[in-house]
C-alpha cells in the first residue's frame, strides 16, 4: 500500500463521522501572553500560515474513489490557503464560556473532503486558570483519520513553535480516480478471503461489557475539564509500586462516574493506546486499545489505586496479542466493507485517552502554552469520555458528554474536584509514613 493512501483504519474515521458522532480530534489550547501584546489578527494568521505550510499533514487534502471501491489518498492542497483553516472573531470573557462555545464546535458534522482541520481561536478570557490577566485559546477540531493522539502530539508542538521548520515539503500525488476504483474491485474477493480468515482470532478478543446502564445518546455536546499539579502528583506517586499518572487519574474518574451514576455507572474502562514497538503497522492511526475493571468493589482509595495499576498491568500485558489479532483484520478488510454504524441500543461506557505532551515550550507569537484539554469523541457505546493530557506541570482531567443522562456537566466536574483532592490525600499519606 503506497504510504499515502489511507489505510482501513483512517478510512473507518471518515465514515464513522456521521450525524449526532463527529469523530473529530477536540483539543483546547490556553496561552498567557504575560506582559506582552497578543497577536493581532493578520500577525496571528500570517504566523500561522508560515508554519502550516511547512507540516506536511496540515497540507493535505482527500481524493474521492468512485464507488468507494479503494481507499483514498492523500494529496496536497493547492494553493494552500491558512484563511480556510482559522476562524479569528470570538471573544468570550469567562472560561466556562468557553467550554460552552466548545461543546457547540464539538457536535458540529465537518465534511472532511472539504475541510480536514480548523483553528478556532478566542480572545479577551479574563478568569482562565493560571493566568493573571487576558488569556488566548485555541481549539483544534480536526478529522481523526489525519492521526492519532502521536501524530497530533509532533503537528501543534511544530505548529505553536517558533523552531524553525523544513522549507521542503514533499508533494504528495494520486493515481486516476478510475483506475484506482478498478484496481479495489479487483482485490476486493482476496481481501475479503483474507479479513475472514483473520476474523476467528478476533474473537479471543472481543470487548468486555462495560456493565453500564442504558442511557440517551444525542447530537448535543458539554464538557468541563479540572486542572491538577503534576509535579505533586509524580512526587507521591514513587511511593506506591507500579502506578502511573494515568491509573491515579482513572482512580480519580473511578470514584467520580460511581458516585455521579451510582449502580448505572460503566464498571470497566476504555484505555486507549500506541501500536506495541514491534507491531507493523501504516496509516495515520496506529492506536489500540485495552479494557480494565474500575474497581468500584474498593470503597478505601489505596485500595483503589492498588487494584487499577494491577488491573493497567493486566490489559497491557494482553495488548500486544490483542492489537496484532484485529489490526490483521482491519489491514484485510476491502474498502468496501469498511461501513461504520451507531450502536442501536446506548450504553453508559467510558475512554480515557492519555497523552504527555512534554515540557510547556509551545508558543503562540510570544505568549506561552499553560494547558491543554483533550476530548475523546463520544458515540453510542461511549458516550462520556475522558482525557487525561498533561503540558509542563499541569495535568488536565477532562470530560465529554452525549447523553442528557450526565446532568449538568459543572457538577461532575465539582465531582472530579472533590475526588482528585481525596485521592491525591491519600497519595499524601502513604509518602509521610
Amino acid at each position: 500500500m503506497p504510504r499515502n493512501q489511507l489505510t482501513s483504519v483512517d478510512y473507518e474515521l471518515i465514515g464513522a463521522n456521521v450525524e449526532n458522532r463527529s469523530t473529530d480530534v477536540l483539543t483546547i489550547f490556553l496561552f498567557d501572553s504575560g506582559t506582552s501584546i497578543p497577536l493581532g489578527k493578520s500577525e496571528l494568521l500570517e504566523f500561522l500560515g508560515d508554519r502550516a505550510s511547512k507540516i506536511p499533514e496540515l497540507r493535505w487534502t482527500l481524493t474521492r474513489v468512485p464507488g468507494r471501491l479503494n481507499f483514498p489518498y492523500w494529496i496536497d492542497t493547492t494553493p494552500f490557503d491558512i484563511a480556510d483553516h482559522v476562524e479569528d472573531d470570538t471573544e468570550i470573557s469567562s472560561w466556562e464560556g468557553v467550554f460552552q462555545y466548545f461543546s457547540e464546535i464539538a457536535a458540529q458534522i465537518v465534511d472532511p473532503y472539504k475541510c480536514l482541520w480548523r483553528l478556532h481561536v478566542i480572545r479577551g478570557i479574563r478568569d482562565a486558570p493560571g493566568v493573571q490577566g487576558e488569556a488566548t485559546a485555541v481549539i483544534l477540531k480536526a478529522s481523526h483519520a489525519l492521526g492519532d493522539g502521536r501524530v497530533y502530539k509532533a503537528i501543534v508542538q511544530a505548529l505553536f513553535s517558533s523552531t524553525p521548520l523544513p522549507e521542503f515539503v514533499p508533494e504528495l500525488t494520486a493515481p486516476n480516480p478510475w483506475r484506482l476504483s478498478l484496481t479495489g474491485l479487483l482485490a476486493t474477493p482476496r481481501q475479503y478471503v483474507r479479513a475472514f480468515r483473520a476474523l476467528p482470532e478476533t474473537r479471543k478478543y472481543d470487548a468486555p461489557n462495560s456493565g453500564g446502564g442504558a442511557v440517551t445518546f444525542s447530537g448535543k455536546r458539554s464538557a468541563a475539564a479540572i486542572n491538577l499539579d503534576l509535579k505533586q502528583i509524580r512526587d507521591v506517586k514513587g511511593f506506591w509500586p507500579g502506578a502511573t499518572v494515568t491509573s491515579i487519574a482513572q482512580a480519580i474518574i473511578s470514584f467520580s462516574l460511581e458516585e455521579r451514576f451510582g449502580d448505572k455507572s460503566p464498571r470497566s474502562m476504555q484505555v486507549m493506546s500506541g501500536a506495541p514497538a514491534d507491531a507493523d503497522v501504516r496509516g495515520q492511526n496506529h492506536m489500540g486499545c485495552y479494557h480494565i475493571d474500575l474497581a468500584m468493589d474498593k470503597e478505601d482509595p489505596a485500595d483503589r489505586i492498588v487494584a487499577i495499576t494491577e488491573n493497567n498491568v493486566k490489559g497491557k500485558a494482553g495488548f500486544p496479542d490483542a492489537y496484532r489479532a484485529v489490526r490483521a483484520l482491519q489491514d484485510a478488510l476491502p474498502a468496501i466493507a469498511v461501513n461504520p454504524k451507531l450502536a442501536s441500543e446506548p450504553k453508559l461506557g467510558t475512554v480515557a485517552s492519555s497523552v504527555n505532551r512534554g515540557p510547556a515550550t509551545m508558543t503562540l507569537g510570544d505568549s506561552t502554552i499553560v494547558l491543554t484539554a483533550s476530548f475523546p469523541y463520544v458515540s453510542p457505546r461511549s458516550p462520556f469520555n475522558h482525557g487525561i493530557y498533561s503540558v509542563g506541570d499541569v495535568l488536565t482531567i477532562s470530560v465529554m458528554s452525549g447523553t442528557p443522562d450526565a446532568g449538568d456537566i459543572r457538577e461532575y466536574a465539582a465531582i472530579l474536584e472533590e475526588n482528585a483532592a481525596r485521592v491525591l490525600a491519600c497519595l499524601e499519606k502513604q509518602k509521610t509514613r
